[in-house]
């Protein structure tokens, strides 16, 4: 190695980031497998503070060593993490704890996208799709539309260019016309209220965890297994006419809703079982 390339070589490793260390502490009795409870501390230690969005976690020989297990077990306790959206690989450079998730509170009658602008995100979107068709009967049913066909829209949202949730919009039949290039410039409430003239008066909230789709992997860039968090949508006029229906559906592993409460609530009552579509 000459001078020039080990000064460079010195140089770089004076850029990269410390590793910090998690205190080993594995169970060797315990029924939990040993990486499954090793992915719970480096959990752990990211939620605490001691892994920060941006830091390197140890390499799976450090992890390895630090804890006296195998690479393989190393290695599939930092999948687990990368499954979960908590930490990303950088080729060559190590694996990074990812960006904190996103929060999204539904308690107020706000649009996807001017919810997060509200937090200062700032994502930007890209219209995937736009036409005529008939909805699902899923879709159908809340929005009494029966077979009629209905303006529908699939959007990607993406923050720093990565990708992290896809809507699909229905509008109802009763709305009046909305063109691509409507669609394309602005945001379905944008719509509704500033170009339309109709009044949002409240909506209908489902959220639940579900299987990604192979669409949902492509677009998110999400391994099969990743879970996404899903949030449906009724919106209605006054007089409880639906004007939209509309599925959100975020990266579980950097997304979270979350509402505040004044009162009791009956969680128990709220709870429903829902039959796949």
């Amino acid at each position: 190695m000459t001078k020039a390339i080990a000064a460079d070589h010195r140089s770089a490793s004076a850029k990269m980031p410390k590793v910090k260390k998690v205190a080993p502490r594995l169970l060797r009795e315990s029924p939990v497998a040993l990486h499954r409870q090793l992915a719970q501390q480096l959990r752990d230690a990211i939620r605490d503070g001691t892994y920060k969005p941006g830091d390197r976690i140890p390499t799976e020989p450090e992890l390895a060593a630090l804890h006296g297990v195998s690479r393989i077990t190393a290695r599939q306790a930092v999948l687990h993490l990368v499954q979960e959206g908590l930490v990303a690989r950088k080729q060559g450079k190590g694996t990074f704890v990812s960006a904190l998730r996103m929060q999204h509170p539904i308690a107020d009658l706000r649009g996807f996208y001017d919810e997060l602008v509200a937090q200062g995100i700032g994502p930007t979107t890209e219209l995937l799709g736009f036409g005529r068709m008939v909805p699902p009967p899923r879709v159908a049913e809340r929005l009494r539309s029966g077979a009629q066909p209905v303006v529908a829209w699939k959007r990607l949202y993406l923050r720093d260019n990565v990708p992290f949730a896809i809507a699909w919009v229905y509008l109802s039949p009763t709305v009046g016309p909305v063109t691509h290039e409507m669609a394309q410039a602005h945001l379905s409430y944008h719509i509704f209220e500033k170009i339309l003239k109709l009044k949002i008066d409240h909506a209908a909230l489902a959220v639940r965890a579900q299987s990604s789709t192979a669409e949902m992997r492509k677009l998110l860039r999400m391994r099969t297994s990743t879970p996404v968090l899903a949030l449906e949508r009724v919106s209605y006029l006054a007089d409880d006419t639906p004007i939209e229906y509309a599925l959100y559906c975020a990266h579980a592993g950097s997304y979270e809703f979350a509402f505040k409460v004044r009162n009791k609530v009956d969680v128990a009552g709220s709870l429903s079982q829902i039959a796949p579509d």
